[in-house]
C-alpha cells in the first residue's frame, strides 16, 4: 500500500481595514488585502474617483480598526 503525504496547507490570512463614516458613525465596509473593497451591506460604499465614500450620506470614509483574519467571517 502506497501512502502519499500531503504538505500541510497554509491557512489563508486576510489583512483587513475597517472603513467608517465619521458623520454617520457607521461601519460601511472593509478593505481586504489592500486591494478588495467589501461593503457591509449592498451600496454601503461608493467609489468616487477612486476614493471610498459612504453610500448613506456620501461623506468620506476613514480607516478604523485593522487586523488579520483566517476567514471572511472573522473580519471585524
Amino acid at each position: 500500500m502506497l501512502v502519499e503525504h500531503e504538505a500541510p496547507r497554509q491557512r489563508v490570512r486576510i489583512a483587513w481595514l475597517e472603513l467608517s463614516c465619521l458623520p454617520c458613525g457607521e461601519v460601511a465596509g472593509y478593505i481586504e488585502d489592500d486591494r478588495i473593497v467589501r461593503p457591509v451591506y449592498p451600496g454601503g460604499i461608493v467609489l468616487e474617483r477612486g476614493k471610498p465614500r459612504c453610500g448613506r450620506c456620501n461623506a468620506l470614509l476613514f480607516g478604523g480598526q485593522r487586523g488579520v483574519a483566517i476567514s471572511r467571517s472573522d473580519i471585524g
